[in-house]
């Protein structure tokens, strides 16, 4: 029996009252879903940006560039050490961001831009979110993730009603709680998961 493969859902915003949580556990709730269907066995791991292992803060390790480094015992600090054992680890990824004043958070940069060789290869399902569904943020990420050498599937923009940006409303966290302006982009998720099946059955165990 293949092993399981496991999946990074990293969150791409460590803002505080926001989308991004729900958005992710809606993300990976359909990989569950998709994955277990398509009979592919799948550890997915959703990747909080305040947290461990995620890399947290600006790149300032530079005693060498990401590019030089080929072992995770390489790295100067136990964090980035730790990162990099991490998505060494993982078959494949799913990266959820929001679009901030026509650009990706922060955050999110940092955390691909620790790493380099971690990445390449691996397939990588892109879903930014906003009120005209992150396409900006969509082509920039899709440059950078190209750029590491990661597959990147058809991705998904996710258009956000304005309650659920400037108004009270929230994306929960709660499986069984999601809003209806979600269902429109399910298929559009849907699809990327199967193809994320097909590439996953086709390639070969992650060491």
């Amino acid at each position: 029996m293949q092993a399981a493969r496991r999946i990074g859902v990293i969150v791409g915003s460590s803002r505080k009252g926001g989308n991004g949580a729900g958005i992710a556990a809606w993300v990976a709730n359909n990989l569950k879903k998709q994955l277990t269907a398509s009979r592919v066995a799948a550890d997915i791991v959703t990747v909080d940006p305040r947290v461990s292992p995620h890399p947290f803060g600006p790149v300032v390790e530079g005693h060498r560039i990401p590019a030089q480094i080929t072992s995770s015992e390489d790295y100067g600090t136990l964090v980035l050490q730790e990162w990099s054992k991490f998505v060494s680890s993982c078959a494949a990824f799913a990266v959820v961001s929001p679009e901030y004043n026509g650009g990706y958070p922060g955050e999110l940069k940092n955390s691909l831009d620790h790493l380099y060789h971690e990445w390449a290869n691996k397939p990588v399902i892109l879903l930014t979110y906003g009120s005209g569904g992150g396409l900006r943020v969509s082509d920039q990420l899709k440059t950078i993730l190209t750029s590491l050498k990661l597959e990147v599937l058809d991705p998904v923009a996710v258009r956000v009603p304005r309650t659920f940006i400037a108004g009270p409303d929230r994306v929960s966290t709660n499986s069984t709680e999601t809003p209806e302006f979600l269902n429109e982009f399910e298929p559009q998720v849907t699809k990327a998961v199967q193809d994320l099946a097909k590439l996953l059955t086709s390639a070969p165990e992650t060491s």
